[in-house]
């Protein structure tokens, strides 16, 4: 009786967990909806300013931020490597002047810091805002590689680990009782 019973559960959550990625699948697909551009996953700083895209660019030995904004209102905009914050002294500023509407894209001289590579942008609503481009490789946990797997993936080894679990918990059993296991009856 225990075994189809088990068999039964098995079956009924392999399906429930392999069904769900079809349903978000086809729920998108459904939709007609234009695949998302650079200009639909912008970063806002504040109701009248945007990040549209932020990227490092290495040329030579000389590392810089490519940063494209956009204001929606005319405004003084300052900008800085955050980076420097962290080797004290005198962080160089620079301020730029947006009209609205604007979208511009400016070019910032970068130093990494203990393997941080970020911006510091202020405006008139904003003081202080941060925008992080690069962490460094130890701030990495080993829980990253299952945060890239889809449902299915991750119920297999939660699966592959259970039984792995069973199995150890099985064989440390034989092994200090000499003999194999007894079924109670």
């Amino acid at each position: 009786m225990r075994f189809p019973l088990f068999a039964l559960l098995l079956v009924v959550s392999a399906t429930l967990v392999g069904s769900t990625p079809a349903v978000a699948q086809s729920a998108n697909q459904a939709d007609a909806s234009p695949q998302p551009t650079a200009a639909s996953t912008t970063e806002r700083i504040d109701n009248q300013t945007t990040i549209v895209e932020s990227r490092i660019v290495t040329e030579g030995n000389r590392s810089v931020v490519r940063l494209t904004l956009r204001s929606e209102s005319a405004q003084a905009i300052s900008i800085s490597d955050a980076s420097r914050f962290r080797q004290g002294g005198e962080v160089p500023v620079r301020t730029v002047v947006m009209k609205a509407g604007e979208t511009a894209t400016y070019e910032i001289p970068i130093n990494s810091s203990s393997g941080y590579v970020a911006l510091s942008i202020s405006t008139e609503q904003t003081p202080l805002y941060a925008e992080i481009l690069q962490r460094p490789a130890s701030e990495s946990s080993g829980l990253d590689v299952l945060r890239a797997l889809t449902s299915i993936q991750a119920w297999f080894a939660g699966a592959f680990v259970a039984f792995t679990w069973v199995g150890l918990a099985a064989y440390t059993v034989v092994r200090r009782t000499g003999q194999a296991p007894e079924v109670a009856t």
